[in-house]
């Protein structure tokens, strides 16, 4: 596939989490013209039967709704152009790998348990190019680095995001995974009332996904745990003990977020 004109390139972005969406946005932006974003595969597939779309299309794989393998199928039915980055933050079942073979691997590219780097290089490669960013990295303007000595963040992935767009850049990804946790919480609790393991396994993979993007590593393990057990449909005693935990971690880790959004300043 040959490298568009820089002025030329759009891509339709679509992740129903607030962080992960900042972050793909930015990086996709490093060399596409346009991104348009949005948080629901539902919006995003209203918003291009009403006023028309681009085929270039980068999803994420777990979404509420309608998932990136519906919505995958469904963009290559309405672009026979269609090129599509499908994404995972973890590694995918044994029922959804089989599904996912159905998908036209001329047109539909899947990418799991991926790095902030991989996504850049594998977009790139993907829908053409050229990172127009790439010789200003060394040049970036120099900012307090994230605290070194962290317990619950990772600093080597906010160095990665100081990279990709600066301090200023760091902390809205920060303000915005933090933004969302009483949410999840509350969903948490909300679904083990429903007795369903099924919403409780989306809402901790969505959770593990965002932990990941800003480098918050013990709530991604303990994220991934939960995921395990509704996924294995352990007792919802068991279960709720774990996202009280996951409670109680936050609380903690909030603790040291404060820390590291002043050193943003």
């Amino acid at each position: 596939m040959s490298s568009p004109a820089l002025d030329d390139l759009e891509i339709w972005l679509v992740n129903d989490d607030p962080a992960q969406l900042l972050v793909q946005k930015r990086l996709l932006g490093r060399f596409a013209a346009t991104v348009w974003d949005f948080q629901s595969p539902t919006e995003l597939v209203a918003q291009a039967r009403k006023y028309g779309s681009c085929p270039n299309l980068v999803s994420d794989f777990h979404m509420p709704g309608m998932n990136g393998l519906e919505l995958s199928q469904l963009w290559c039915q309405m672009h026979p152009d269609a090129r599509v980055l499908l994404i995972s933050a973890s590694e995918l079942t044994r029922a959804e790998k089989e599904e996912a073979t159905y998908l036209p691997s001329n047109r539909v590219k899947l990418m799991t348990a991926y790095r902030i780097p991989e996504v850049l290089n594998a977009a790139k490669e993907w829908f053409g190019g050229t990172d127009r960013e790439a010789a200003k990295e060394d040049s970036l303007e120099k900012a307090p680095a994230p605290p070194q000595n962290l317990s619950y963040f990772d600093s080597d992935v906010l160095d990665k995001l100081k990279i990709l767009g600066g301090s200023a850049f760091v902390k809205k990804a920060l303000i915005r995974f933090s933004d969302r946790i009483p949410t999840r919480l509350a969903n948490f609790y909300e679904f083990i009332e429903e007795k369903s393991h099924r919403k409780i396994h989306q809402e901790a993979h969505s959770l593990k996904g965002s932990c990941g993007i800003v480098g918050a590593t013990q709530m991604l393990e303990c994220a991934h745990e939960l995921e395990e057990a509704a996924k294995d449909e352990k007792a919802l005693e068991e279960i709720e003990e774990q996202v009280e935990r996951l409670e109680s971690l936050w609380q903690e880790t909030a603790r040291e977020l404060k820390e590291v959004l002043q050193s943003c300043e």
